[in-house]
């Protein structure tokens, strides 16, 4: 089926249904029936498949190693194996932005509330399956991921969970986050349009501001523009964050073995 003009695959029950797109796997829909509501993001651009990505006649997505991911992200996306740009030599070599699993094609097949979705990363020398499960009942997604080195020799790996939250769901001062950090700490760095004091370790929720005072990061922001980034130790053998949009009363949420993903990053 079509989603956003994207090839797509769906499984659903009778209170949520979910979208996978073809070409770069994104988790691009887990609509809540009842209310309609999908938090994951859906880009305000018009989304095309990767794999007609090119500089001359496609411009609006730029002419870099990011234009291919921009021009086919929406909702959940995954990072593998590489996270955030490729260097001149990896771009020049065919890498784009957050590494091959964000752009190649998928084989996905569908039975009985579960979909699984395979991809080969030529260029990493790895192979990708995730199996995304629904019970005939209830609104919990079960998501089981498999990376596999089909390479000679062993090698760290980036593998990243990128998951974006937007609009309507996402409201500007409104939604509410839940988290429960060992410690927390803001960006190394002056970062975009961030109010934040650089490289400043603090108790969540109160970032604290360049300027003085804070930021309460439970509450999603309130300024027009901003890239505040800060990054979270998480507690506990299971972690997790949710997300609570007051209108529609919907909270959604993630929850993982915190030893596979110890750290998480907020990013607006």
């Amino acid at each position: 089926m079509k989603f956003h003009g994207r090839e797509a695959a769906q499984i659903e029950n009778g209170e949520i249904r979910v979208t996978v797109v073809a070409e770069g796997g994104h988790i691009a829909e887990m609509l809540h029936k009842k209310t309609g509501a999908n938090p994951l993001w859906i880009p305000p651009w018009p989304s095309i498949e990767p794999s007609t990505y090119s500089e001359g006649a496609h411009p609006e997505y730029g002419r870099n190693s990011e234009s291919k991911l921009l021009a086919g992200i929406m909702g959940h996306n995954l990072c593998l194996d590489l996270f955030g740009p490729p260097s001149a030599g990896e771009a020049a070599a065919g890498l784009s932005v957050h590494g091959e699993a964000s752009v190649v094609r998928y084989g996905i097949e569908t039975t009985a509330g579960v979909l699984r979705a395979t991809a080969d990363l030529p260029l990493a020398g790895l192979q990708f399956t995730r199996a995304i499960t629904l019970l005939a009942q209830g609104t919990t997604v079960h998501i089981a991921e498999t990376v596999e080195n089909v390479g000679a020799f062993d090698r760290p790996i980036a593998w990243t969970q990128h998951v974006t939250l937007g609009p309507p769901f996402l409201q500007n001062g409104k939604t509410r986050f839940t988290l429960q950090p060992l410690k927390s700490r803001t960006f190394e760095n002056p970062f975009g349009a961030s109010s934040l004091q650089p490289a400043t370790d603090f108790s969540w929720p109160q970032a604290p501001l360049e300027n003085g005072g804070f930021a309460d990061l439970s509450t999603y922001t309130q300024e027009k523009s901003s890239s505040k980034f800060t990054t979270h130790l998480l507690a506990g053998e299971k972690a997790s964050f949710t997300a609570l949009d007051p209108f529609s009363g919907i909270e959604f949420g993630y929850r993982w073995n915190s030893a596979d993903f110890p750290w998480l990053g907020i990013w607006e």
